[in-house]
């Protein structure tokens, strides 16, 4: 099948040439900067194809494509419409208006931030990553860091289990009283924000993946406590602050393309291939 591309970071390059090498004929639209694969030919406008993927997000802030490798800045709506040809779109985080264009342009639309298979992989690379960039930040090892996760999601899950892992004893923080049975439950720590100062005072790294404050204030905390955060805009911390503090602080959304572009990209050619079986499109 004939497959177009449109935008996206090294993720997506690399997702080009698995499926080149699966034997689709793909076309790039966006990438004029990137070293695409052997086999992986460049457009400069949408070509009807079977089906448009899109980068995970599919847009910046405005509206804009995702498109890092792009040589000017790219509408997604308007690359979308010009896709209206292509029955089968594909994306990440797909935005209500995005999603709303191409469903009135008959198209079926596929959000992968919605499938599972992606979801829960993406999560534990995701933590992998948040812990390569606490290890780089500090120079104590994570076994003899006080560390506190704040968010009871995939991502915070598969932190505490990886920061155990690693012979530390994490602590959970959430709003949300039957998560902090649960994990307490589990044999983590689990503390509401309104703990107290003794206890904000003895970390070493706060790690946030809440997609809203929880900590509140950040003066209960050590000048020295790295924070790094996971989450996106607004996140929970208050950068601005931390700086002001002359503390550590470290924004790392998008980690899976950052830290390991080729697992990240393993992961969409693997739910791209279960939504086009679940399109018939081959068995």
């Amino acid at each position: 099948m004939k497959i177009l591309i449109c935008g996206g970071d090294e993720r997506i390059v690399l997702l080009s040439g698995q499926l080149g090498a699966a034997g689709h004929e793909v076309c790039c639209l966006g990438l004029e900067r990137a070293e695409l694969p052997e086999g992986v030919r460049r457009i400069s406008a949408p070509e009807r194809c079977d089906a448009a993927i899109f980068p995970v997000p599919v847009e910046k802030a405005g509206g804009e494509l995702n498109a890092p490798f792009a040589r000017s800045r790219l509408s997604a709506i308007e690359v979308l419409d010009a896709a209206r040809d292509t029955p089968i779109v594909i994306g990440g985080k797909l935005g209500a208006k995005f999603k709303e264009t191409a469903l009135s342009n008959g198209q079926r639309v596929f959000d992968i931030m919605q499938r599972p298979e992606f979801t829960a992989g993406n999560a534990a690379v995701t933590a992998e990553g948040a812990l390569s960039r606490l290890m780089n930040a500090s120079d104590k090892a994570v076994q003899d860091m006080r560390v506190l996760v704040i968010g009871w999601g995939r991502i915070g899950k598969l932190l505490l289990q990886k920061l155990r892992g690693l012979g530390t004893r994490p602590c959970l923080m959430s709003k949300n009283p039957e998560a902090r049975a649960l994990a307490g439950a589990m044999g983590y720590e689990a503390l509401s924000p309104d703990c107290g100062n003794a206890l904000m005072s003895s970390f070493d790294a706060v790690i946030n993946t809440a997609p809203a404050p929880v900590l509140g204030e950040l003066s209960a905390l050590r000048d020295s406590c790295i924070l790094l955060e996971l989450a996106s805009t607004p996140g929970g911390f208050d950068a601005q602050k931390a700086r002001e503090r002359g503390m550590e602080y470290i924004a790392a959304p998008g980690l899976p393309g950052k830290y390991a572009p080729v697992s990240a990209a393993e992961l969409i050619f693997g739910a791209v291939n279960n939504i086009f079986k679940e399109c018939g499109i081959y068995e």
